[in-house]
């Protein structure tokens, strides 16, 4: 597929504070303090930044559609605001076990967004915190930046690997600076 490079971001261990027993409220939904200036930095590079996110949370009963579209507005407004609009947020509500296409380590979500917003995503990086972020990257030929927020610190399933290993968003965002020369 030929298009523009983007920028996907997890989201839970990421942008804002992983819990878990998953974020369930809006108040539950924390950011970092570094969020608001790695944000900023990403969204002066002028890519599409999408972010794409497992949210079992919503099959499992532990809280709603409604709810998680709530924290979703609330991130397009706070990214807005940081001069980093996002193309799009894309969620997966189903369980592990579902057989969907669009759970991580499954590319569902990076395939539609890369068609709504033409993205090339053998061009594209991906920051994530957990194995199924970096391998569903790693199956699309996608960079990717693993961060050790979150669940950052668990060990890779074999043969996944990141391209950079780094701290938080913040460091994520100066990499990605670097890798856009």
């Amino acid at each position: 597929m030929s298009g523009v490079p983007g920028l996907f971001l997890d989201r839970d261990g990421v942008l804002n504070h992983f819990r878990q027993e998953s974020v369930l409220s809006t108040e539950h939904f924390q950011y970092y303090d570094f969020t608001p200036q790695a944000m900023q930095r990403l969204g002066r590079l002028g890519f599409p930044i999408v972010v794409v996110t497992n949210q079992s949370a919503i099959d499992r009963g532990w809280t709603t559609e409604d709810v998680v579209q709530s924290i979703h507005q609330q991130l397009v407004e706070d990214c807005r605001n940081w001069g980093a609009p996002l193309a799009s947020v894309e969620h997966c509500p189903h369980l592990p076990d579902a057989d969907c296409d669009c759970r991580k380590p499954a590319t569902g979500m990076f395939l539609r967004a890369a068609q709504q917003h033409g993205i090339d995503l053998g061009r594209s990086v991906m920051v994530g915190d957990s194995c199924c972020d970096i391998e569903a990257a790693q199956s699309l030929g996608m960079t990717r930046v693993r961060v050790r927020t979150g669940r950052g610190e668990a060990p890779l399933a074999e043969g996944i690997e990141a391209d950079a290993v780094l701290d938080n968003l913040q460091e994520a965002a100066a990499w990605i600076e670097e890798w856009c020369r």
